[in-house]
């Protein structure tokens, strides 16, 4: 009894041409995504810069510069995606990614901690970029400030990613950049 492929030739075919449909949309969602990832990060470098500008929190200007980025790029994604599959709508996202929020909040406790904790130390600003600081047994100059970690440049040239709530949590010995530089003049 010989065996009858051609159901299956007919779903192949059926989905390679649907995949060819699609073609075009998928091209149209990746351009409309790197102009979403340029414009990203011009509102970065822009917002970095009328923050810094203010002269007040530094640290604030980082992140909210990051926050403008992240803001702008997943809307152009959930652009992209709409062009790609017009039947989704973002409040199923979201009400899917309410369901699961739960178990997304243990499994990426360290990681949240430290983002709550990076925020709180931006917004105190104990210390700023350029500041010689020593923490449990790790001494350098801060060489960025992020929202998970903080990037310490030793004096032997490593950098170190110190995380942030370690750095909140833990006593840290800060030089000030502007008190040494200030002393240095003076002497």
């Amino acid at each position: 009894m010989p065996i009858d492929f051609s159901n299956a030739w007919n779903t192949g075919v059926k989905i390679i041409n649907q995949t060819i449909s699609l073609v075009p949309n998928i091209l149209l969602a990746l351009l409309i995504f790197f102009a979403f990832l340029l414009l990203g990060a011009a509102g970065k470098s822009l917002a970095r810069r009328w923050l810094q500008r203010q002269r007040k929190h530094q640290g604030i200007a980082l992140l909210m510069a990051r926050l403008v980025q992240t803001s702008i790029l997943i809307l152009g994604f959930l652009i992209a995606l709409s062009v790609v599959a017009p039947s989704f709508k973002a409040g199923d996202l979201i009400k899917l990614l309410g369901v699961g929020t739960v178990a997304i909040g243990f499994a990426f406790q360290n990681i949240l901690q430290n983002f709550l904790a990076g925020i709180l130390l931006l917004l105190q600003e104990p210390f700023q970029l350029g500041d010689f600081i020593s923490v449990t047994g790790i001494e350098g100059t801060v060489h960025d400030i992020q929202s998970r970690a903080t990037i310490v440049s030793t004096k032997d040239g490593r950098r170190v990613l110190i995380p942030n709530a370690v750095l909140f949590t833990s006593p840290v010995a800060v030089e000030s950049s502007a008190a040494k530089a200030a002393y240095n003049s003076g002497a």
